[in-house]
């Protein structure tokens, strides 16, 4: 007969939780400067009338927003946790 070994939900400490949200905050940023530079980079290849170079670039600065997004979603949970 098998048994079931279950161990004890460890406390998470507000401290450790706190500082996991502040690097969260910081990634997002970091990932908000990069699609402002590729918005950029995008905006500069249109004037130049590179339209397939400011699609691509644009493209990237969507990709990085979206990853912001989702540690930005991430961070929410948590605070609503702590909150």
């Amino acid at each position: 007969m098998a048994t079931i070994i279950t161990s004890a939900k460890k406390e998470k400490s507000p401290e450790v939780e706190s500082q996991k949200i502040v690097k969260n905050h910081e990634k997002a940023a970091l990932h908000h400067e990069k699609a402002a530079k590729l918005h950029r980079e995008a905006a500069k290849f249109q004037k130049e009338g590179n339209s397939t170079m400011a699609c691509g670039c644009n493209c990237k600065a969507k990709n990085e927003t979206d990853l912001a997004k989702k540690i930005q979603k991430k961070n929410q949970k948590k605070q609503s946790q702590f909150a």
